[in-house]
């Protein structure tokens, strides 16, 4: 009488771009840039992972090599980044929005309305 072994699954390391990600934030705050790293970009050139992200006026391209998950090169920018555009055009928005109440109040206490 046998007894069934259970069976063992060689559980396959894969390295994908959500990996490459992580890693890339968690290789920036231990440089010291600390805060909510927003990925743009992750593109894959032969075995390495390009992985661009950015923070406030800041970006960050780092590229590691997928198979041995070392990081191989980074590159920071400093420039008009998404998120400072996003909050240039809520700024205006804003303003829109109270410009148009302001005249609306305007046009009803002279009674054109």
């Amino acid at each position: 009488m046998s007894i069934a072994q259970p069976e063992v699954s060689s559980e396959i390391s894969r390295f994908d771009a959500e990996n490459a990600t992580a890693l890339t934030a968690d290789f920036l705050k231990r440089l010291g840039y600390k805060g909510s790293w927003v990925p743009m970009k992750v593109s894959l050139d032969g075995e390495l992972y390009i992985v661009e992200m950015i923070f406030q006026k800041l970006s960050a391209k780092v590229q590691i090599n997928s198979k041995t998950k070392e990081i191989k090169e980074y590159e920071f920018q400093k420039g008009e980044g998404e998120s400072g555009g996003l909050a240039k055009s809520k700024g205006k928005i804003i303003f829109l929005i109270v410009a148009i109440s302001i005249g609306i109040v305007a046009v009803k206490l002279l009674g054109i309305f």
